[in-house]
């Protein structure tokens, strides 16, 4: 099983001597580990990631080299077409629950998807499913990646969720006061709001989002401007339209499939707009990168 994850932050995916590295441009020319794995309790992945930041802070300089810069390069891998969203709550309903089990249904209809992402290799409007509330979750304080993974799988095997396809992504929401530990030890609301990740099951790749309490101390005033509901939205917005243009990112070694819509500078489409919110279809979200346009947009 091939595993990684790629975070909601305004860090890159940098690449050296043709291997994507995971932790920026400053880390070192190791490749990331592409290992076939025996478990999905094994974690030899590596991540990318940049601190929290205050949306109010002044912008970083590379944000204001030119909007050109940013353009988004197709580079072969698998796009979510239509994408299909099956949100798992972890252990209880997350706060901001109702606002998230909307928004999905808002998110994937909403003129992100009939008007901004099909210039992405005609990506179009995805499909919302009930929300699964897995009660058998560790109730734990404390997790790894490793271990929601095995959790996600107990719940594929057991046919509590569908089975992964070409389509579908698996956003996990988590109650107030868990702490997430990525495989470099970076820590949910220390060193990033969220991320997506992809592991292959049985031959297919397994889409799936991390989105902690993002009003969790450390979180708050970090993943957003707005209230915890509208950061809420924001943020898994984040996830889903990276989950759904470059799902297979952290299955990379190389600027090739199966990377799919990525910029070698600033990373996918949400991390060029990171933190800017707008409102489309109703509800508070990020605005993603448009090659079209050549600016942030919702359209």
């Amino acid at each position: 099983m091939k595993i990684t994850f790629h975070l909601y932050t305004l860090s890159i995916v940098a690449l050296s001597s043709a291997v994507i590295n995971c932790g920026g441009p400053a880390a070192d020319d190791s490749a990331l580990d592409t290992e076939t794995l025996a478990a999905p309790t094994s974690s030899p992945s590596r991540i990318h990631i940049m601190p929290l930041r205050n949306p109010s802070d002044p912008p970083p300089s590379e944000d204001r080299q030119s909007q050109a810069a940013k353009t988004l390069t197709n580079y072969g891998g698998p796009v979510l077409k239509n994408v299909k969203v099956y949100p798992i709550n972890w252990g209880s309903a997350p706060r901001c629950s109702s606002n998230i089990d909307s928004g999905y249904t808002a998110l994937v209809s909403s003129s992100i998807y009939t008007s901004l992402l099909p210039q992405y290799g005609g990506i179009g409007v995805g499909s919302n499913h009930a929300t699964y509330t897995d009660t058998a979750a560790s109730t734990a304080t404390s997790l790894t990646d490793a271990q929601i993974r095995t959790e996600l799988t107990r719940l594929i095997n057991a046919g509590a969720v569908p089975r992964p396809d070409a389509n579908t992504y698996y956003p996990i929401h988590f109650p107030s006061g868990r702490k997430i530990t990525g495989s470099d030890g970076s820590q949910s609301c220390v060193q990033f709001c969220a991320y997506h990740g992809t592991y292959v099951l049985n031959g297919v790749n397994v889409n799936y989002g991390i989105i902690p309490d993002v009003g969790d101390s450390g979180c708050a005033g970090g993943c957003g401007a707005s209230t915890q509901c509208n950061n809420t939205t924001s943020v898994m917005s984040h996830e889903l339209v990276e989950a759904t243009t470059d799902p297979a990112v952290g299955l990379a070694t190389v600027y090739g499939p199966p990377l799919a819509w990525y910029n070698r500078t600033y990373g996918e489409i949400g991390d060029i707009c990171n933190g800017q919110q707008a409102t489309a279809n109703g509800i508070t979200v990020q605005t993603e990168w448009s090659n079209k346009l050549n600016k942030c947009s919702v359209n």
